[in-house]
């Protein structure tokens, strides 16, 4: 039987990046793991929805829709849906180093998950505040480089770019806190069992 790479490549990406299928002793950042893989994951409900939404609010055709989309949803993505999240386990993996409690402050505060991760019960509290924060920055930086993008074009909307960007970003939010439930919602405590 000839082994195929590209299927075992494939189907062992998607194992790892489902985390209730795959496990691991190491811990890490929970809120860059939640990110990382609703934003994977959720990519094709962004780029679908908010191509509906742009033909539909600003009158584009789809193809220009849909580049424009996913033109701020890449930067967006890398900028907040992965930066953000990176960028705070960072700095807050630094201040781990600090005497307690303070280190174990900062721990919380990066949403560090690991077996003797200190405020354990507090977690789920902390990864969702900073998704909520998330969500408004990429609303900011979206609207940011769709400003340019639309200058550049010379594109008349007839909606206000605020106005498209919250509810656009309402709707594709709207499937990704599905994703998150799905994907996490044991972990983070808002499904029971019974």
């Amino acid at each position: 039987m000839k082994l195929n790479l590209d299927k075992l490549f494939l189907v062992t990406t998607l194992i790892l990046l489902f985390p209730i299928n795959a496990s691991a002793n190491g811990g890490g950042p929970l809120l860059l793991f939640i990110s990382g893989s609703v934003f994977i994951f959720g990519q094709i409900w962004i780029l679908v929805s908010e191509t509906y939404l742009y033909t539909k609010f600003v009158k584009l055709n789809v193809s220009t829709a849909f580049k424009q989309v996913f033109i701020v949803n890449l930067a967006s993505t890398i900028i907040v849906g992965l930066g953000f999240p990176f960028l705070l386990a960072v700095i807050t993996a630094f201040g781990m180093s600090l005497p307690d409690p303070y280190g174990d402050y900062m721990s919380l505060i990066g949403t560090w998950v690991y077996d003797t991760a200190p405020y354990i019960e507090y977690l789920p509290y902390f990864t969702v505040f900073w998704l909520i924060i998330t969500f408004f920055l990429t609303v900011l930086c979206e609207r940011w480089f769709l400003l340019r993008i639309w200058a550049k074009n010379n594109i008349n909307s007839p909606i206000n770019v605020n106005s498209l960007m919250w509810r656009v970003h309402l709707v594709s939010y709207t499937g990704l806190i599905i994703i998150i439930l799905i994907m996490w919602g044991d972990f983070l405590g808002f499904t029971s069992e019974t």
